[in-house]
């Protein structure tokens, strides 16, 4: 068990900073009430975030179920970032 010591509060992240890097990870962006969030395709943050607050189910469904489908998403991309873009490959 870990001993409240041994993790100091002032390093751990904010909740709602946590929240909103979680959502960026699902997502969830494409389906939040806020327009800022849908039109930058990212979670904007604030309280909650208002798409965690609105869709909790999906988180916990998105952690239980479907964390390989998210791994593979991300590992294209991140192979595709490393490939650099199309216009530069010769």
């Amino acid at each position: 068990m870990i001993k409240d010591d041994d993790v100091p509060l002032c390093n751990m992240p904010d909740f709602d900073d946590t929240m909103r890097r979680l959502s960026d990870l699902l997502r969830t962006h494409r389906i939040c009430r806020r327009r800022t969030c849908r039109w930058n395709e990212s979670c904007q943050g604030g309280f909650g975030p208002p798409c965690y607050l609105q869709h909790r189910q999906l988180f916990a469904d998105a952690v239980r179920y479907e964390l390989d489908e998210y791994r593979i998403f991300w590992g294209n991309q991140r192979r595709r970032a490393l490939h650099g873009p199309a216009w530069t490959r010769e």
